[in-house]
């Protein structure tokens, strides 16, 4: 912006000096016009003067053929000597005013000349101005294009910025009812284990009393009920956590994007490697964002790998840690060399996502 405001300050300047250039030049064209009708009339006047000048030379010529003559119609010596002499004088006038308008008319010639030379230099001036005004102008359009193109640049990044934001959040809820998911399974694996505990003990208590009454050989064995039997428990410490992406290094940290912290693999297409042991506890896929996994690692410790291409691992599979999960590139809207990386931790009855670099 102060590029084009300094464009169009020397755009401006240098009307100002085309304009008064361009006067200049009317001027100076008003000048030589004048001077040029100027010599016009004084060659006309030299022309007259000319002619007059043969004339009395004939005449004196004439005059000189006949000396005599006068002398014979003179009426005396005197009249004879002042006609001569005003024919002289006149002659000298004549003559002197010849020399005055040849020497004003060479001078004229001269201003001409002089005038015709400034002329020409304002003019290449003025060229030089309207060459050097247009090639201004022009830098003008490119950087107003420029400006422009930025603008349109600028508008496209917010309206990715608002789909992506709006991508996140779609994320964070599916997340969140995944999360409230995974705690009902928990209650519903803990209820199962409550009954089944319940039903060994009414299993061992009717058992003591068919004993007592020794009536337990005679007795078929009741039907056990049909148990689910919950998944193996998971660790109860897990460690430090494994970074997600070998060889990448934190771009963005938790909290000044969202609730997740940036990572910046190696190259597009990096792997992603589970931070430590658990289970896929659910995969999630948004166009912008690309396939998510969710693992969860100890009940109250989960990790959640968004920007993922399609997932090495599959829902309820036991993973390992270090194991590959696949590659950085599935969304549209996250470079493809980027993971965004989540730690969600439950605290009471309450999971929330934290900083992921406390657990590394």
């Amino acid at each position: 912006l102060k590029e084009k405001a300094r464009l169009e300050g020397e755009i401006t300047r240098l009307e100002r000096e085309r304009a008064a250039l361009s006067r200049q030049i009317a001027q100076l064209k008003e000048e030589i016009r004048w001077t040029e009708g100027r010599i016009a009339q004084l060659e006309k006047d030299l022309e007259s003067l000319k002619e007059r000048l043969q004339a009395l030379m004939r005449s004196l010529h004439r005059e000189k053929a006949g000396r005599y003559l006068p002398l014979l119609r003179a009426q005396s010596f005197t009249y004879l000597a002042v006609r001569a002499r005003w024919v002289g004088y006149i002659s000298k006038r004549d003559a002197d005013l010849v020399r005055t308008l040849q020497a004003t008319l060479k001078a004229l010639r001269e201003e001409r000349e002089r005038l015709s030379l400034l002329l020409t230099d304002l003019t290449a001036k003025e060229k030089a101005l309207g060459e050097t005004q247009r090639a201004l102008e022009g830098q003008k359009k490119e950087l107003e294009a420029t400006l422009s193109s930025l603008e349109r640049e600028a508008q496209g990044k917010r309206a990715l910025l608002r789909e992506a934001l709006q991508e996140r959040q779609r994320l964070q809820a599916e997340l969140a009812q995944l999360q409230a998911r995974v705690l009902a399974e928990r209650q519903r694996l803990l209820e199962l284990k409550r009954l089944e505990e319940e039903r060994r003990r009414q299993e061992e208590e009717r058992r003591r009393r068919e004993a007592e009454r020794r009536q337990a050989a005679a007795q078929p064995a009741p039907r056990e009920a049909s148990v689910v039997v919950p998944p193996p428990p998971l660790p109860a410490t897990v460690g430090r956590l494994a970074f997600p992406v070998p060889g990448g290094r934190i771009l963005v940290p938790y909290g000044q994007e969202g609730p997740f912290q940036v990572i910046q693999g190696p190259a597009p297409g990096s792997p992603v490697q589970a931070a430590a042991e658990g289970y896929v506890a659910g995969i999630l896929f948004l166009p912008n964002l690309g396939y998510t996994v969710m693992l969860v690692h100890t009940e109250t410790l989960s990790t959640v790998y968004t920007n993922l291409q399609e997932p090495l691992v599959q829902e309820g599979q036991r993973v390992e840690r270090g194991q590959l999960l696949g590659y950085t590139g599935g969304g549209l809207l996250i470079r493809p060399e980027e993971l965004e990386f989540r730690v969600a931790v439950r605290v009471g009855g309450e999971t929330r996502f934290v900083d992921p670099s406390a657990y590394y």
